[in-house]
């Protein structure tokens, strides 16, 4: 019981501090990406106006490098799952509690391990594919 509720803590955390970092980034770059046409559209020095294009792009490097937004469902999908598994196992008489449900809430906590394991693995290849300019099709194909 320790071990899922320090992890919800963990997942939690995780939730919360992606969902404020995807936030931070799209509205830095909506306003950069809007910025810069301002800029350029008033007649703005070129330095100001490809400083603010370098923040736009900076942000839209960050987001695709980082994925907060990935993250952000990730940790709350985990967080989802850790949670309905404590509370069924809460629920239980105390008499209840035995080795079994230990066991049941175990599996959910491997479950959301694994789901981790899983989505980072998903982001690394998405990145590989896009930096050797694959599409998820070409990656479909691929023979080992």
């Amino acid at each position: 019981m320790a071990l899922a509720l320090h992890d919800l803590s963990f997942y939690e955390n995780a939730r919360h501090m992606a969902r404020r970092w995807h936030y931070i980034v799209e509205l830095t770059v909506l306003l950069a990406a809007s910025g810069t046409l301002m800029a350029a559209g008033l007649g703005a020095p070129r330095w100001l106006t490809a400083l603010i294009a370098a923040v736009a792009l900076f942000a839209n490097g960050f987001r695709q490098v980082f994925t907060p937004a990935e993250r952000w469902e990730l940790a709350a999908s985990g967080w989802a799952v850790l949670r309905r598994g404590i509370d069924r196992y809460l629920l239980l008489p105390i008499g209840q509690r035995d080795q079994a449900a230990r066991t049941r809430l175990q599996d959910c906590i491997e479950e959301v391990g694994q789901n981790e394991i899983d989505g980072w693995v998903t982001q690394r290849r998405k990145a590989r594919g896009a930096a050797a300019g694959k599409t998820g099709a070409d990656e479909n194909n691929e023979v080992a």
